[in-house]
């Protein structure tokens, strides 16, 4: 996003932008657990690369460009989002993470 950030090597893109202060939404990701990808919520644009890889899995290369908020970047995060709140519990009222959920947060 313009931003140059130093990474260290074996650092995912997801791990910079944290560092960084970078904002990507991941729901999956927790440091005692291998990066899955699962919740898709993390896909970012990076240039030369074909798709829309997850940050969590993607590995931080010397002068990628990373674009974390795109047309795509979004259309792909507010499909995610709908799919995890249609399976997901409707109590959120009397839940005890009520306002503290990070599916709220990024909904």
């Amino acid at each position: 996003d313009g931003q140059e950030v130093e990474a260290r090597e074996g650092m995912t893109v997801l791990e910079v932008a944290q560092a960084a202060d970078i904002y990507i939404p991941a729901l999956c990701s927790d440091p005692d657990l291998e990066p899955y990808g699962a919740c898709r919520l993390c896909v970012v644009e990076i240039e030369k690369m074909r798709g829309l890889p997850t940050a969590c899995t993607t590995l931080a290369t010397d002068g990628m460009i990373v674009h974390t908020e795109t047309p795509a970047v979004n259309k792909v995060r507010c499909t995610a989002v709908e799919l995890l709140i249609a399976d997901h519990p409707s109590d959120c009222l009397t839940c005890s993470k009520n306002q503290q959920c990070d599916l709220q947060k990024v909904a």
